[in-house]
């Protein structure tokens, strides 16, 4: 996918619902099913869905923490938060995995920006209250991303999620858009300790 994709990117997700918030997290390997564990899900919750029937429990800033998880390409794992603030990405990145956490809504704050973290440290940073992009510097220029060059929140967006789709291997069209991954719920405190 080449040319106009990084224009898209962010069309495809938002006619799927998320206009008015989205928080999506791409894992560098790891099965699905540990990530989920990692995550402390209600294994009892678990229901295989596509995004379309995922959609039916959406609703931002809830206080019912609900993730939508599967494969995103080979070795990567997605997950994006249906319902609730959002998951923590640092116990994801343990064990020298890359993850990368966009995160969008669209009031005040509008893009909240991109996050990079390795080995359960927070890398870098990209948006517009970052002021330290740390490891995600390289990977724009590698990229051919110019962070300083957005015009709006949806060309920042759109740009992040073409970076992510060349890191990844793969972007979001609707093949991936119609995939089956696993719906599951957060339990309430699950993240009392850590968070």
């Amino acid at each position: 996918m080449t040319g106009d994709a990084a224009d898209v990117q962010w069309d495809l997700l938002s006619s799927r619902g998320f206009a008015s918030r989205f928080a999506g997290t791409w894992v560098e390997g790891g099965d699905p099913d540990v990530l989920a564990e990692v995550l402390r899900v209600d294994p009892q919750s678990r229901l295989e869905c596509d995004l379309a029937t995922a959609m039916r429990w959406y609703e931002p800033y809830s206080n019912d923490d609900i993730i939508w998880i599967g494969e995103h390409a080979p070795g990567w794992t997605h997950i994006i938060s249906i319902s609730g603030l959002g998951i923590w990405p640092g116990p994801l990145s343990e064990h020298d995995r890359r993850v990368f956490f966009l995160e969008y809504d669209d009031g005040e704050e509008g893009l909240h920006g991109l996050t990079y973290w390795r080995d359960g440290t927070r890398a870098g940073d990209a948006g517009r209250n970052s002021n330290d992009p740390g490891d995600l510097a390289p990977l724009f220029e590698r990229h051919g991303i110019e962070s300083d060059a957005f015009d709006d929140g949806e060309g920042e967006l759109n740009a992040y999620l073409f970076l992510l789709g060349q890191i990844t291997g793969r972007f979001i069209d609707e093949e991936w858009l119609a995939a089956s991954r696993s719906l599951y719920r957060i339990p309430p405190n699950a993240w009392a300790d850590i968070a």
